[in-house]
């Protein structure tokens, strides 16, 4: 690199810390005006119905940064809860990112859900913000529910930064597993980056934002409190925000319970990969067990977000008469697929708790993979053991194939963990057990 690229870049580091500290510097000032604004008027919130507003940066749809965990659990709450006529809970979706969905800040209904939508602006405009923070306060909110922490929060947070917020950790990425990903190479080429260290600089960006929210807090008084779908992750999480000792409530990732009659499976052994085909998620390693296992089928139900970067693997193994290209599904097929698989299998190279191991339980049906939230893996599945890299090489494909065989003989054994799974769910992951413990939080912590 010579000496005038080197000068370049530090000049656009400057202005970029410049334009982030006057940003840093405007949304404190229009967090505050909002604030004000917002402990005005008390009556009239009280008179309507009022919600829970979820901010997430994606809600299961096409025109909201697609298929992803995050956003099958917010479309499954507001779904459940909008769908009830007599429902005593309303949802609703801040989407924190700007969007050329529309020209300025405005709400639309997806999934029977009101989200609020902001325009994609070069500079902070706090015309723009006004009209946003006036389009958030529409949907009469009560309590806002961020997925864990971005620092794209920032903006619907700041807004109504006099709502109480509780930041639901599902998916804290530390140092740690952002080595993980980074292992990963197609990775690197989906986010556009250069070098391991700028993917591991994003855990550093998220420390950076919540400090700075905390700071927020001090001057403008509100309450923020934790909770966690899986208690394995609040270590985690404090070692990725950086902000000491996490207290963190239990809140269970609610799903329905789907009525089941006895076991129904195909009669070839058939193991489900229900996921992106994205990088992080290593399809290639169910395809590489497809090709090493030939008498069981293995169905993927799934679709890429960069499809240019997995052309090449889907190439690499087309033509195996045993994997199954099934693309996105949902519904009815979906339903059908799970019902009659063997088991579930995942093989990302990071997780926390996916929402497709609580599918897969509350079917009855076990979980093959090489992560292990909360021992639920070792209780109602297969657990592999980590698996760091591509996951190609022998030593990694063998503990697979060691579990898969194992599944596969045993039907006792995988019926027994099935039905153990399935208590599990109906015990702790309902919609009612969700409601008990969002109650439990709002009154221990008087928000």
């Amino acid at each position: 690199m010579n000496a005038i690229t080197q000068m370049q870049q530090l000049i656009n580091r400057l202005k970029n810390w410049r334009w982030d500290r006057q940003k840093e510097r405007q949304l404190q000032e229009l967090a505050e005006a909002s604030y004000c604004e917002g402990n005005t008027g008390t009556r009239e919130k009280q008179q309507s119905k009022q919600s829970l507003a979820f901010v997430c940066e994606e809600f299961f749809h096409p025109d909201l940064r697609g298929f992803g965990g995050f956003g099958k659990t917010v479309k499954n709450i507001a779904e459940h809860y909008n769908g009830r006529s007599n429902s005593q809970i309303k949802v609703a979706l801040a989407f924190p990112q700007g969007t050329a969905l529309v020209g300025e800040p405005q709400t639309k209904t997806y999934h029977g859900t009101s989200v609020v939508l902001r325009q994609v602006e070069q500079k902070l405009s706090e015309r723009a913000f006004k009209k946003y923070a006036d389009q958030l306060r529409a949907i009469n909110p009560r309590l806002l529910i961020t997925i864990d922490w971005y620092p794209s929060y920032a903006m619907p947070v700041y807004a109504l930064s006099d709502i109480p917020l509780i930041i639901w950790i599902h998916d804290p990425r530390d140092h740690e597993e952002w080595e993980k990903i980074a292992g990963v190479a197609d990775e690197l080429k989906f986010r556009g980056l250069d070098n391991s260290d700028q993917l591991i600089a994003l855990a550093k960006e998220k420390n950076i934002s919540i400090l700075k929210l905390l700071a927020l807090q001090k001057m403008l008084p509100r309450r923020i409190v934790f909770a966690t779908t899986a208690r394995t992750l609040v270590p985690r999480a404090e070692r990725t925000y950086q902000i000491g000792t996490i207290k963190a409530h239990w809140l269970p990732n609610p799903i329905e319970i789907p009525p089941i009659d006895g076991t129904l499976e195909t009669e070839r052994p058939s193991l489900l990969y229900l996921g992106r085909l994205d990088a992080v998620k290593r399809p290639w390693i169910a395809f590489e067990l497809a090709r090493r296992n030939p008498t069981i089928d293995f169905l993927i139900a799934g679709q890429a977000h960069a499809p240019e970067l997995m052309a090449p693997w889907l190439d690499r193994y087309k033509g195996i008469a045993n994997l199954r290209f099934l693309g996105h599904i949902d519904g009815q097929p979906k339903d059908q697929l799970i019902r009659s698989c063997w088991a579930i299998l995942n093989t990302s190279v990071h997780e926390a708790e996916p929402v497709s191991f609580l599918e897969a339980f509350a079917y009855g049906k076990c979980v093959l993979s090489c992560h292990d939230p909360d021992q639920e893996v070792t209780d109602f599945g297969y657990f592999t053991g980590e698996v760091l890299g591509e996951g190609l090489d022998e030593a990694s494909l063998s503990r697979f194939d060691e579990q898969i065989a194992r599944l596969v003989a045993n039907a006792d054994e995988r019926h027994a963990k099935g039905r153990k799974a399935r208590e599990e769910m109906i015990r702790n992951h309902t919609f009612e057990s969700f409601d008990r413990h969002l109650m439990a939080i709002i009154d221990t912590e008087g928000i």
